[in-house]
């Protein structure tokens, strides 16, 4: 028999060797029971592994809890690896573990705050935010947006028709997909908040479409239609008698009814089956559907494949018909050109167009713009300031972006680029706050005077009243024009006195789509009108649509500008948007005085499809304030007829380098910096006299 001293040995070896094994022999994970079994197993256990979703201090992951906007503003920085960024939103702390994580999504336009400069951290992220999320983190990724869409049961419930595309483009990468019903039909749950292990998946899930993804670079200037591919059913089509009139006779493929219809002057159409596909000459507009019958924006791509979004625009507007295959439509829209879909546009031989957009020259000498709507056959005008000396009155002319102009013929005629149209956001207006409080209370008169129902009590219930000293406070905090500030309320409310301004505070249209019923959204409803201001300046201008730094590909400009160059591009559907704001600011000025019209003499365009410095002094050494990206700016960029719309800016001044070169001093996009350089062979000058 052993010993007792023996026996306390070996007890005390073989608790040692117990001992060890715990430390050697890890336990099982906390979460391996929360985590087993479930659907999104897999994608939740890769994003742990990759170190992008983290635990609670239990060690727990609870995938089923509903995660916070900080929680996905960190999922997100990880995932993309962001560098790191400041900021100071009110309710984020720089103590929080996931402050860094927040401020590093802000820099890359990724996740905005709210009104009043807060993030609200804790909050849970609806699966319709996570969508838009996810779509700036294609943008970031300069991947293509693509729609793939899926007629939802629920689509009313979304905030807009941005959310409803913004969710297309992520089925089309597989990263969203929708909630089958009982019947076979899918809904989407915009509002139903995300949990963690759904945030894990869509990160996954992106992350994998990611790679190996080729980014599309800028196409080359698109020439005549490619050859034509298969089809069946081609008919060509006589005029007869004011009518187009389809063969009885069709061809099995494009080819076969191309050659006929190139070779002979008696067809002015072809179809496939029922559908116009091809003219002689003629025009084009939008006429675009959903399967559930709705209006939506007619898109324009740079590439015949539909890859790479060049712009949009509203049902019925007017595009130019340069040519058609089978495949698309290619069009000019402001100075790009670019191809749309079949299935987004109507074609009309120019025998039988009636009316269209044009501009005239009034017996006052003003410049009169009338768009027509092909859609609703229904036309409109206004003036859009004095007109140049090379448009006449009583000729008719024509001109795409607002800036070429041709005679009936197709023969150019000069260039002209309204001066308000073009002029820098970041420049100021002559007026105070209280000549412009006194430009409301005029025009408010002016108003009622002419049209005493529409604008009944204008002076009273107008929604402008008392804001012209607000915003020259908001030109000076955020270096946004106060006259241009007001000129998008007038133009977007009505004079203050539309039903959104009326019942919502809402000056602007902030977060009102096409496809959205409800009269004040959520985030369009305001507390008093001077809150969508800010909103307008702090939430969409600022960061999305004048800072050259935007991740979101939507600066082009810190200008109304037009469909190829400014706001007017990625801001609104309507292609005059641009040239009708601008003709507002011309309108109020003139009221005001005429102080602030050709107050700068020279504006300048950026001419290269090259990345274009802006420095901070007038030298090829000085510091980079901020540089612009490579962006198609029309078919004007490398021809002697016209001008190439690049960037617009304001010019302040030139001087001589130590290049011996002129260098122009600008007004800078870039909040924060008042003005900068940019060199005279990168640029383009538009003198005024």
């Amino acid at each position: 028999m052993k010993s007792l001293r023996s026996m306390t040995k070996l007890v005390a070896i073989l608790s040692a060797f117990l001992l060890l094994i715990t430390l050697v022999i890890p336990a099982s994970p906390a979460h391996a029971d929360e985590l087993t079994g479930r659907t999104l197993e897999k994608e939740l256990r890769e994003m742990i592994d990759k170190g992008i979703l983290s635990g609670h201090t239990d060690g727990t992951y609870r995938p089923t809890e509903n995660v916070s906007r900080e929680q996905f503003a960190a999922f997100i920085a990880r995932a993309l690896k962001l560098p790191e960024a400041d900021g100071n939103f009110k309710d984020v702390p720089k103590t929080s573990k996931l402050a860094k994580d927040i401020y590093r999504v802000q820099k890359a336009g990724l996740m905005n705050g709210y009104s009043g400069g807060m993030f609200k951290p804790e909050a849970p992220i609806t699966r319709e935010q996570v969508s838009l999320t996810m779509t700036n983190v294609l943008n970031y990724s300069q991947m293509d947006l693509k729609e793939s869409r899926i007629d939802f049961t629920d689509l009313d419930k979304f905030q807009s028709s941005g959310s409803v595309r913004s969710v297309y483009y992520n089925i089309t990468y597989g990263i969203i997909s929708g909630i089958p019903n009982k019947d076979g039909s899918m809904r989407f749950e915009p509002k139903s908040n995300t949990t963690r292990e759904q945030a894990a998946a869509f990160i996954s899930r992106y992350l994998k479409a990611a790679e190996g993804n080729e980014l599309p670079g800028i196409p080359e200037k698109p020439e005549k239609p490619e050859p034509p591919t298969q089809g069946n059913d081609f008919y060509l089509a006589t005029l007869t008698n004011g009518k187009l009139v389809k063969q009885l006779k069709g061809h099995s493929t494009y080819l076969a009814a191309a050659n006929l219809f190139n070779d002979s002057n008696n067809y002015a159409a072809m179809y496939r089956g029922n559908e116009l596909i091809r003219v002689k000459s003629g025009m084009a507009f939008g006429d675009n559907k959903t399967s559930a019958g709705k209006e939506a924006n007619t898109i324009i791509y740079f590439d015949s494949a539909f890859k790479k979004q060049a712009t949009y625009v509203q049902q019925g507007r007017e595009l130019k018909y340069l040519g058609s295959n089978d495949d698309y439509v290619k069009v000019q829209v402001g100075a790009t050109v670019g191809y749309a879909k079949h299935s987004e546009v109507d074609l009309i031989p120019i025998q039988l167009v009636t009316d269209r957009d044009r501009y005239t020259v009034s017996e006052w000498g003003t410049l009169i713009h009338y768009t027509y709507n092909y859609m609703s056959k229904k036309g409109a005008s206004y003036p859009i300031m004095p007109a140049p000396d090379f448009l006449k009155q009583g000729t008719t002319y024509y001109s795409p972006d607002g800036v070429h102009y041709m005679d009936s013929t197709g023969k150019g005629v000069g260039t002209f680029f309204p001066y308000f149209q073009f002029l820098s956001a970041r420049s100021a207006t002559s007026y105070t706050g209280a000549e412009l409080d006194s430009l409301i209370k005029k025009v408010l008169v002016e108003r009622e005077a002419l049209n005493s129902s529409k604008y009944k009590d204008a002076t009273k219930k107008s929604k402008l009243i008392g804001l012209g000293s607000f915003f020259k406070t908001l030109e000076k905090e955020r270096h946004m024009n106060a006259l241009m500030i007001l000129s998008l309320a007038v133009h977007e409310s009505d004079y203050g006195m539309s039903e959104t301004a009326q019942t919502c505070n809402n000056l602007f249209g902030l977060y009102k789509y096409d496809s959205l019923t409800k009269l004040c959204p959520d985030k369009g409803t305001f507390k008093v009108p001077s809150d969508s201001a800010v909103a307008l300046v702090d939430t969409f201008l600022n960061p999305n649509y004048i800072n050259p730094d935007s991740t979101l590909n939507r600066a082009l400009g810190a200008a109304f500008g037009n469909k190829t160059t400014g706001f007017n591009v990625n801001y609104a559907s309507d292609p005059t948007w641009g040239a009708k704001a601008g003709a507002h600011m011309y309108e109020l000025d003139k009221k005001a005085g005429g102080k602030d019209l050709f107050a700068y003499k020279q504006f300048a365009l950026t001419s290269l499809e090259i990345a274009t410095n802006v420095r901070k002094a007038p030298s090829t050494s000085a510091p980079i304030l901020f540089t612009y990206k490579p962006h198609y700016n029309g078919i004007y960029q490398d021809s002697s007829s016209g001008i190439g719309l690049g960037y617009p800016l304001t010019v302040i001044g030139s001087v001589k380098g130590d290049d011996g070169k002129t260098w122009y001093e600008v007004f800078s996009d870039k909040a924060g910096v008042d003005h900068g350089f940019i060199r005279e062979d990168v640029v383009n000058i538009i003198n005024y006299k």
